[in-house]
């Protein structure tokens, strides 16, 4: 069974979390290896991820909706 979950529950799972990720943090919210996550990025499949500088980061928001929804 694949249910989704609600903006409630979301919000709840991750309010202990800063709206900008780091990328280890984006690894571990979703339970991926940071080189996949490194490889998803340079492979176009998240759009949301700022670069300002050298820093890679991620919004936490928009990362949930794009991979776990």
């Amino acid at each position: 069974m694949n249910q989704k979950l609600t903006k409630i529950e979301l919000d709840s799972a991750l309010s202990y979390l800063p709206p900008v990720l780091t990328p280890e943090e984006a690894a571990d919210v979703l339970r991926i290896k940071l080189s996949t996550l490194y490889r998803h990025v340079s492979e176009g499949r998240y759009s949301g991820a700022v670069k300002r500088g050298k820093p890679l980061r991620f919004w936490r928001d928009r990362l949930v909706k794009e991979f776990m929804l």
